[in-house]
C-alpha cells in the first residue's frame, strides 16, 4: 500500500463553542461546518498532526444520514452509535493517492465506500475540499480509521498550517481498547500494512511504515479510542488531562 501517516484524531465535544483546555494549554483554532453532515469543528494543530474537536448542530440530519449505507461509516457516525457520549471517535490516515489506496484494498477483497468528495466553509468564507475513503467491512471491533486526501498539495497545505502548529507538542501514541485484541490487530495489519513493534499480555503496539506514531491496542471489555499521548518538550514532569470523555497524557 502507498505510504500513510496520521492526519488527525476526532474528539466529540458537546457545546463546543464554549469549550477550552485547562489554561488554554492546547490552542483551539476556528474550523467550519460540514453542511452535508450537520456537524462543525474546531481545530488544534500540533507538530505532527492535528486534533479535530467536533460537535453536532443538526442532530436529526446526522441521525438520518447514519442510517444510510454510506452514512454508517462516515467519520461522525460513531457519535450516534455511542448515543452521543463525548470522547474520541475516529482517526484519519493521510494519503497522496486515495484512488490507489482504494484499488489496493479492493485487490485484497476489502470492501470500501468512496472516495467521497467533502468540503467545508471556514470563517473567512473559503471552501476547503478533500476526499475520504471508508472501510465498509462490518467485521471489526474498533471503528477503523478512514483515509483522507486533501485537495491541496501537502507542501502548500503545510505552509499554510505551519504558523498554527504548537511545535512543543507532538503525538507519540494513541491508546485503543478492543474487546478482541487479536482480531483488531489482524484487521489493522491487513487494512493498513501495519507492523507489530511490541506485544505482551496487555497490549500490542502497531506502527505504520511511514509514521513513528504508535497505535497501542489494549485488551478491554469495551472497544474504542481512549487516549492520546503527546510529548511536551516544555514540561519537566508528565501530566494527564481527562476531559469530555477523553484522556490526554503528556510526556516529557
Amino acid at each position: 500500500m502507498l505510504p500513510l501517516k496520521l492526519d488527525h484524531i476526532i474528539h466529540y465535544v458537546q457545546k463546543l463553542p464554549d469549550f477550552k483546555f485547562p489554561g488554554n494549554l492546547l490552542k483551539i483554532h476556528p474550523g467550519g461546518k460540514h453542511e452535508q453532515l450537520g456537524t462543525f469543528n474546531r481545530l488544534v494543530y500540533v507538530e505532527n498532526a492535528y486534533l479535530e474537536l467536533l460537535d453536532v448542530y443538526k442532530t436529526e440530519q446526522l441521525q438520518k444520514i447514519v442510517k444510510t449505507e454510506e452514512g454508517r461509516v462516515t467519520f461522525p457516525s460513531q457519535i450516534v452509535q455511542d448515543h452521543f457520549h463525548q470522547g474520541f471517535k475516529s482517526i484519519a490516515f493521510q494519503t497522496d493517492d486515495i484512488d490507489q489506496v482504494k484499488a489496493d484494498l479492493e485487490s485484497r477483497d476489502v470492501e470500501v465506500i468512496g472516495p467521497v468528495n467533502m468540503e467545508r466553509v471556514n470563517k473567512k468564507g473559503e471552501k476547503i475540499k478533500w476526499r475520504l475513503l471508508y472501510l465498509a467491512d462490518p467485521d471489526y471491533r474498533v471503528k477503523p480509521p478512514f483515509f483522507i486526501q486533501w485537495n491541496e498539495p501537502n507542501d502548500v497545505r503545510e505552509q499554510q498550517l505551519s504558523q498554527l502548529r504548537q511545535q512543543n507538542f507532538k503525538i507519540r501514541m494513541i491508546g485503543i481498547h478492543s474487546s478482541e485484541r487479536a482480531h483488531t490487530v489482524a484487521k489493522w495489519q491487513t487494512w493498513f500494512d501495519m507492523q507489530v513493534v511490541e506485544e505482551n499480555e496487555q497490549y500490542t503496539d502497531l506502527k505504520l511504515n511511514n509514521d513513528d506514531i504508535i497505535f497501542r491496542i489494549f485488551v478491554a471489555d469495551h472497544s474504542g479510542y481512549q487516549t492520546v499521548v503527546l510529548q511536551d518538550t516544555s514540561a519537566t514532569d508528565p501530566y494527564t488531562i481527562n476531559i469530555r470523555g477523553a484522556q490526554y497524557r503528556f510526556e516529557v
